[in-house]
């Protein structure tokens, strides 16, 4: 008798496993996509919450850093996966269905308009980035290669206030999370004016779970994709 594949059996066992009784998921303060401050975590784990709830499983979500969030999901059994991420196909994810799409674009000071067509036009700037996250992969790989000189920050907020006050050219953010700091921050409030968002984006980019681990990861994925199919239905 010939024996089945490794990945013939493992999917087997996948497929054969007890339905997960929790979902354990790191995430980071990213609001209004996700914040432990918010009504609800914000709105990425409503909607999370919202799915599962449709198969009583609960949801606990760790809100940490986001390099600490990547990194203990990998390598602390319990926790499942981390979100939200994006879809990249050099990450050992599994990934959910798309949660959501993020506008991802470039932050600049009104009294400087910014026009631009293609990422080399943008080598003269000082850009801010956030530690650890992804941007659009032609953005990271042209920073790789030293096309683009950036600068990197601990948070969205942090780099909104250095680009209001002429530390920064430019800042790469996402559209609704610079709207947030914009009105929630009482700084970057009264200096909203003077910051825009340039209509052309580095790219529009899906949002996921990143699942990672063994079986467990992999049907919490399942059960996931299904709640989620049918809540947005």
């Amino acid at each position: 008798m010939r024996a089945l594949p490794y990945s013939s059996w493992l999917l087997g066992l996948w497929l054969c496993a007890s339905p997960i009784s929790a979902v354990e998921l790191n995430s980071l303060e990213w609001p209004p996509y996700t914040s432990e401050a918010l009504p609800g975590q914000g709105q990425l784990p409503s909607l999370l919450r919202g799915a599962l709830e449709q198969q009583n499983i609960p949801l606990k979500i760790r809100f940490l850093p986001w390099n600490r969030a990547v990194k203990t999901a990998i390598s602390e059994p319990e926790t499942l996966g981390y979100f939200p991420e994006y879809r990249a196909p050099d990450l050992p994810c599994a990934y959910s269905d798309s949660l959501g799409t993020s506008r991802l674009g470039l932050a600049h000071r009104s009294s400087e308009p910014l026009n631009w067509q293609q990422l080399t036009d943008l080598a003269r700037y000082r850009i801010g980035v956030v530690s650890g996250y992804r941007n659009t992969p032609a953005f990271d790989q042209a920073v790789a290669h030293g096309v683009l000189q950036v600068e990197e920050s601990t948070s969205d907020q942090l780099n909104l206030l250095k680009l209001l006050y002429g530390r920064l050219d430019l800042v790469v953010v996402d559209e609704a999370v610079m709207q947030y700091w914009l009105d929630a921050s009482e700084e970057l409030h009264g200096g909203a004016d003077q910051l825009a968002f340039a209509p052309r984006l580095l790219g529009e980019l899906s949002l996921h779970v990143c699942f990672v681990g063994g079986p467990d990861a992999e049907q919490a994925r399942r059960q996931l994709n299904q709640a989620l199919r049918e809540f947005k239905r």
